[in-house]
C-alpha cells in the first residue's frame, strides 16, 4: 500500500473535521505508512465513488477509524475518528457482523477455520468451562430455604445452573482457592 500513494489530497474542510474528532493530518499520513492498518469497501457510502473504510492503529498506539477515496495516485481523506471502548454500533458496524447460525458440528469447523472471526461480534460470548470428569457420585444435602435461595441467585449471576455452581465451589474449596 506504501508505494502505491502519491500522497494526501487534503481539502480545507476535512483536515479541520478529523481534527474536531481528535485525529490530526500527521497522525492520519502517518497510518498510512505503517502496516497496522485494514482496509474495507464502504459499499454504503459508494453511490458517487468508490470509498474506502480503514480500520488501524498509528505508530503512537491510538486506534483509528477513517473513510478515504482513491484519487489517482493520492489518497483523499473524508473523515477521521479515533476508536475508543464506546464505538456505537450504528458507527462502527463494520467490526460487527453477526455469527451465522451452525446448525452441525461439521459447519461450525468450517467456519472457525475458514472466517475471520475478528470481523465479528464476539461480545455476547461468555466463558465456559468443560468438565471431562464423569460424574458417577451423588450426594443428598438439606439447605435452609434462603441459603438455597443465595446460591441459586448467585448461580444466575455467574450464568450457571445451580448444581453446578455448587459443584464448582466444593471444587475451590477441595483445591484451596
Amino acid at each position: 500500500m506504501k508505494s502505491s500513494i502519491a500522497g494526501f489530497d487534503w481539502d480545507s474542510s476535512n483536515g479541520a473535521k478529523c481534527q474536531k474528532h481528535g485525529v490530526s493530518v500527521e497522525e492520519i499520513e502517518a497510518l498510512f505508512s505503517s502496516d497496522e492498518f485494514t482496509i474495507y469497501d464502504d459499499d454504503i457510502h459508494s453511490a458517487n465513488e468508490h470509498r474506502f473504510r480503514v480500520i488501524g492503529r498509528n505508530p503512537g498506539g491510538r486506534h483509528i477509524f477513517l473513510g478515504f477515496t482513491f484519487q489517482k495516485l493520492t489518497v483523499g481523506i473524508l473523515s477521521a475518528f479515533l476508536l475508543r471502548a464506546i464505538c456505537t454500533r450504528r458507527r462502527f458496524g463494520i467490526m460487527l457482523k453477526k455469527l451465522p447460525i451452525l446448525k452441525t458440528d461439521r459447519e461450525a469447523e468450517d467456519f472457525v477455520d475458514n472466517a475471520d472471526l475478528s470481523e465479528y461480534d464476539l461480545s455476547g460470548f461468555k466463558p465456559f468451562k468443560f468438565e471431562f470428569a464423569a460424574k458417577d457420585e451423588r450426594i443428598n444435602m438439606r439447605l435452609p430455604a434462603a441459603l438455597l435461595q443465595a446460591v441459586k441467585k448467585k448461580a444466575k449471576a455467574e450464568g450457571l445452573p445451580y448444581q453446578r455452581f455448587i459443584r464448582a465451589t466444593l471444587e475451590k474449596a477441595v483445591a484451596g482457592k
